[in-house]
């Protein structure tokens, strides 16, 4: 399935909420031996004696925002990527990339050493402007706190139309209260807020209501949320953008996004079901034909007793009939993959037709006294 990655890169100055002296840590992770490929490589190396989450997650915020730069010419170019692993792949072979990059990457290394992160998605607003194109960010869970992370924004800044590659500290650990005013994911739960502001507070900068308590349980969400699968979760997704206001193009978008993703992840589910119908199916022609193979010669030179015979036959019909049950409970709008599940009805039904001629050939048969039998054969063609 097809992502494009379209990403912001907007600064701003946010006041960190984790207050701790990492200066240690910071030097000792803004390199790793330039063996080390993959980010279940980079991320054990930089927390190889490190035993806390803050300083496993710092050390490997670190050494992104210190190596890798971002990557101008793809803001616009509509970069495809068919999954979270080629963005990782792509940012440590070409050590460039976008926000989309940054937070997988970020988000990959986390999950190596055995940090909760999360990858959201969303847009931002800068100077009381609401960007024109979405952002990638991530979040951890330490301590059963949740805060937010920004490596893009800490790798550098725009001057003048020009990236410069240069770490600024300020987009680490984060409190939710204090992110959102900057960041706006498109689905509430990740404001990790009891009481998430709408997508018109957030244009309005409107913050009041952030503290106040709501029958609205991210925590509760969250964790149903880490039990379902894709559609699932992309479908609750959806209903939750949808109640908190589609009002700008981005989350337009997203939501389209969305809706598209779900539909091509059922019509994969249908195709994967169609498939298995017509594994089943051909299987049952592969029986079909070594009884016909075997009828041919008139059973002789095998050893055949009548009730293997009889069973031939008898599992070629329970094969066949599961393949139509499968194929029955198939409801499809794609043109293609209907035509696909006639031709394959119409064969069935070809099959039961013969089955049918068969059935009554081996009663005929198994009744036959076994010198006559031989006058029962016919050519099958």
């Amino acid at each position: 399935m097809k992502r494009f990655i379209l990403i912001s890169f907007l600064l701003l100055n946010i006041s960190a909420s984790y207050s701790k002296d990492f200066s240690k840590i910071d030097g000792q992770s803004k390199t790793v031996p330039a063996n080390l490929k993959t980010a279940e490589e980079i991320a054990k190396y930089l927390t190889r004696n490190i035993t806390s989450p803050t300083d496993k997650a710092r050390a490997i915020y670190i050494w992104i925002a210190q190596n890798i730069k971002y990557d101008l010419a793809k803001l616009n170019s509509n970069s495809t990527y068919f999954n979270s692993q080629e963005l990782v792949d792509d940012v440590l072979q070409n050590r460039k990339g976008v926000c989309a990059n940054y937070a997988q990457l970020f988000h990959s290394c986390c999950q190596s050493v055995g940090i909760q992160s999360y990858v959201i998605n969303g847009y931002t607003k800068q100077d009381g402007k609401i960007a024109n194109i979405s952002h990638a960010w991530n979040a951890v869970k330490i301590d059963k706190q949740f805060y937010c992370i920004d490596v893009t924004w800490a790798a550098g800044y725009l001057d003048g139309g020009k990236y410069v590659h240069t770490f600024r500290v300020e987009y680490f650990l984060i409190s939710p209260t204090e992110f959102v005013k900057t960041h706006m994911p498109f689905d509430p739960i990740w404001q990790f807020s009891n009481n998430p502001i709408s997508h018109k507070d957030f244009e309005k900068a409107n913050f009041k209501k952030i503290e106040s308590e709501t029958n609205f349980n991210f925590n509760d969400s969250i964790k149903i949320l880490e039990k379902l699968d894709s559609m699932e979760k992309l479908v609750r997704e959806n209903r939750r953008i949808f109640h908190f206001g589609i009002t700008n193009p981005l989350i337009e978008s997203q939501f389209s996004y969305n809706r598209k993703s779900i539909e091509n992840y059922k019509y994969n589910k249908l195709v994967e079901k169609f498939q298995e119908s017509q594994d089943l199916f051909n299987k049952c022609i592969e029986d079909f034909n070594f009884y016909i193979i075997s009828k041919n010669k008139q059973f002789e030179n095998t050893s055949l007793k009548d009730e293997k015979i009889i069973e031939m036959l008898a599992v070629t019909r329970r094969n066949m009939e599961l393949s139509e049950n499968i194929l029955n409970s198939i409801y499809s709008t794609n043109s293609e993959l209907n035509q696909s599940m006639t031709e394959m009805k119409t064969a069935i039904e070809n099959l039961k037709s013969k089955l049918e001629n068969e059935d009554e050939f081996v009663k005929k048969y198994i009744k036959t006294w076994g010198p006559l039998r031989k006058l029962l054969f016919v050519t099958v063609r």
